[in-house]
């Protein structure tokens, strides 16, 4: 049925358009600026032939700007991994399999940097003192430039199951460097809370098994390609200080700032 909305999230609605389209409308306070962008790199993304659902057109409906996208009739990774948690290591592999391959894509948009986009964020987040978020970030521009398409938000519900795989949600979407792009990944996964739309068994059996998740995951990523585990480790620094600007949970907050402290004395 037209209009019903069969998602909800902290920046958009998505709701049927037709029998081939869905409409992903954005909340009020989303600037066009930031959809416009996200209907660039997905348009870059599904001409590079990756598996993503084909943004269709720019609309704007009841003053909220939406983007109405081809429809993709799958259920997340994360839905499978909650249906079949034993699946956890192959879900990991295809996971980094798919990732790899998208951060393959060559992505040359010095106007969406992602170092640009991480400065931003952290000069944006709460809890850290000025000076701090001065130092992670000039340590940030130490860290290696590209020009390969990273997603920014990559993790097992931006992952929908057909016969294939398909990445959605490309709001952060960037240019920049493939190992940050995986590093991000890794932070998501290992601090993330498990939504509450997963039953509570399956969420305490998952909560155990996010670092094995993780592990797999970043074990594969290293395996299809010549990252190291030092490389990836360099960025978590400038990206769990980014994440605070984030809808994060006490706990999530307390985790993170746990971490920042760490790589800190580590890093700087």
């Amino acid at each position: 049925m037209e209009n019903e909305t069969i998602g909800n999230g902290r920046t958009a609605d998505v709701c049927l358009h037709d029998t081939a389209s869905v409409l992903k409308l954005f909340k009020p306070f989303m600037s066009r600026a930031a959809v416009e962008r996200e209907y660039t790199v997905a348009n870059h993304a599904h001409a590079m032939g990756l598996h993503t659902p084909k943004p269709m057109e720019l609309v704007n409906r009841d003053d909220r700007t939406g983007i109405v996208y081809e429809r993709i009739q799958g259920k997340s990774l994360l839905r499978e991994l909650s249906e079949n948690p034993f699946r956890l290591n192959a879900i990991a592999r295809q996971m980094a399999r798919f990732h790899h391959r998208l951060n393959s894509v060559i992505y040359d948009a010095p106007e969406n940097s992602q170092k640009a986009n991480i400065a931003g964020a952290i000069k944006a987040a709460p809890v850290l003192s000025d000076p701090d978020k001065e130092r992670i970030i000039a340590y940030l521009r130490t860290l290696p430039d590209s020009d390969r398409l990273c997603h920014g938000d990559f993790h097992p519900d931006n992952v929908l199951v057909t016969d294939t795989l398909w990445v959605i949600d490309w709001m952060t979407g960037s240019s920049g460097h493939p190992v940050g792009d995986v590093a991000r990944s890794k932070v998501i996964l290992e601090t993330g809370e498990i939504p509450d739309s997963v039953p509570v068994y399956v969420r305490i059996f998952l909560a155990l098994g996010q670092k094995k998740l993780a592990r797999a995951y970043i074990r594969e990523y290293r395996t299809v390609s010549s990252v190291t585990g030092a490389e990836i480790n360099a960025w978590l620094l400038p990206l769990y200080a980014a994440r605070l600007n984030e809808n994060l949970s006490p706990k999530e907050t307390a985790v993170i700032v746990k971490r920042i402290r760490k790589e800190m004395r580590k890093r700087l």
